[in-house]
């Protein structure tokens, strides 16, 4: 083969591969500024938690409330107070007592027509318990705070000569008392200490 033909196949794979060279790489993408979208997240403002009122944060005293209508007060003040007369079946009473209430104990002593005892105890809410109090005034009731054992004492005259109605009532307890010639002061003074402390 000719010389020159020699070099124009050098030079032509000398082009070949210059243009191989020139062949384009691929693009790279060029980082351009964009707008990077922002996301708010609304974080919850957590509820404010409602401060309880003074009668919600009384102590509840539920659990001192006697099991049996023989266990109420001392030993003394009630044979004193009820010794001498007969205990009766007391449920279905209907007397004043605070919104919801449950009765929580019942307790009634007869002698004949001649005295009686009514006992009743309840349990409502501290709101409750207020509310029921704050009615007792409509239903001729005069209350007074009992210095002794911390408790509202409300008394009217009851239905029947030398009878009385009597509540008292402190937090969640609520405590009914009518008597028919029978002085039961002392003993209930004794029964709410036993109740409230």
């Amino acid at each position: 083969m000719p010389r020159w033909r020699n070099a124009a196949v050098v030079v032509a794979v000398i082009a070949i591969a210059g243009l191989a060279g020139c062949v384009p790489e691929p693009a790279t993408p060029v980082a351009t500024e964009t707008a990077t979208p922002t996301v708010t997240v609304a974080t919850p403002t957590p509820a404010a938690t409602p401060t309880p009122t003074a009668s919600e944060t009384s102590t509840r005293v539920v659990s001192r409330v006697p099991a049996s209508c023989d266990e109420l007060g001392t030993a003394s003040s009630r044979a004193e107070t009820v010794g001498g007369l007969t205990a009766q079946h007391a449920d279905g009473f209907v007397r004043p007592s605070p919104p919801n209430a449950t009765t929580k104990l019942s307790c009634n002593w007869i002698q004949e027509e001649a005295a009686a005892v009514l006992l009743i105890v309840s349990t409502a809410s501290p709101a409750d318990v207020n509310a029921g109090l704050g009615q007792l005034a409509s239903e001729g009731y005069q209350c007074q705070a009992a210095q002794d054992f911390g408790a509202q004492y409300c008394m009217r005259p009851g239905d029947a000569a030398s009878s009385e109605d009597v509540v008292v009532a402190r937090d969640d307890v609520w405590i009914y008392l009518e008597t028919v010639n029978v002085n039961a002061r002392a003993w209930l003074s004794d029964i709410a200490a036993q109740i409230f402390g």
